[in-house]
């Protein structure tokens, strides 16, 4: 194992209460309700494109159009989880534990440059990471596996020298597609619902190690 990538929303930070939040005070802003059942099959881990197709769903909206919509509910979600941003339990001891080893890391999320930086600067741990990938950087976004095939290309390891941590059955698919190893974080859906698609699974990172990763690896 030569690289570990980690999605961002429900990987790095448990941001899903908090854009299910957002999302759902922005459907309401134009006169739709956003279920939990809605959430988990229509926004989580989806592209802000494909969230504003079905909250628009019968409308064409321009390119320039979806950006501002999509700008402007992000810009709420910021606002909301500004005071409460914290990361995933133990994940900075475990950022740490790869960087004394040597093992290169990327973050690949499909979330825009301004949530990137928001998290990476609000809990001070962009030096942990070699690699930032955000939604601007790819021109398919996940299920499609490019954003964690460029991570790899820029990390300079290959798929089986990799293991990508995920949390949605979208970054999932995307993460599989890629070729790599895939732990799955039990932020977003329970362990049950995530066994049969991922390698391992985690609630957190108090209890990843090193060592248990480089047994994942082995097995396979």
């Amino acid at each position: 194992m030569k690289a570990v990538i980690f999605d961002m929303d429900g990987v790095i930070v448990d941001t899903n209460p908090h854009h299910r939040i957002a999302w759902r005070e922005y459907y309401q802003r134009y006169g739709r309700t956003l279920s939990d059942e809605d959430f988990v099959q229509h926004v989580s881990g989806k592209h802000n494109d494909d969230i504003l197709g079905h909250l628009f769903a019968g409308q064409a909206l321009s390119p320039d159009e979806a950006k501002r919509l999509a700008h402007e509910k992000e810009a709420l979600f910021r606002e909301l989880y500004e005071h409460d941003i914290t990361p995933v339990a133990g994940l900075v001891p475990f950022l740490q534990s790869l960087k004394a080893a040597g093992i290169r890391t990327a973050v690949a999320t499909s979330a825009p440059v301004e949530n990137l930086d928001f998290v990476m600067d609000a809990l001070g741990i962009r030096s942990y990471f070699d690699v930032l990938l955000n939604e601007s950087m790819v021109s398919h976004p996940k299920p499609d596996p490019e954003i964690y095939q460029k991570a790899m290309s820029l990390l300079g390891v290959e798929p089986t020298d990799s293991l990508i941590f995920e949390d949605s059955m979208t970054g999932i698919q995307a993460a599989k597609a890629a070729g790599a190893l895939v732990v799955g974080m039990a932020t977003t859906q329970s362990p049950d619902e995530l066994w049969p698609f991922v390698d391992d699974v985690a609630h957190d990172f108090t209890d990843v190690t090193i060592d248990r990763l480089k047994k994942l690896v082995k097995v396979f």
